[in-house]
């Protein structure tokens, strides 16, 4: 299974995942002027309420890049301010 079919299944079966990507986003951008989706993601894996279905890790860091560009489709106003790197894998 690609990274990306196992990236949409987690997210359709996970949705507070991304969720609280998007709050904690609001919040650090509020007052800042970029984030990275690693450093939001080491958040949400502190908050060990928490809890995600489908995948065998908590929160697998190959999805991180998906959620960054998910964030930035859903809020192209943050365009250079959620930070990306190049795709290396589909």
């Amino acid at each position: 299974m690609s990274i990306q079919t196992s990236f949409e299944r987690f997210d359709r079966e996970n949705p507070k995942v991304y969720e609280r990507l998007v709050e904690l986003a609001i919040e650090w951008l509020a007052t800042r002027p970029r984030v990275g989706v690693k450093m939001l993601w080491e958040v949400l894996r502190w908050e060990t309420s928490l809890r995600t279905a489908g995948d065998e890790f908590k929160l697998n860091n190959n999805f991180q890049s998906r959620y960054a560009r998910k964030l930035l489709a859903d809020f192209p106003e943050w365009e250079g301010r959620v930070m990306t790197r190049e795709l290396r894998a589909a």
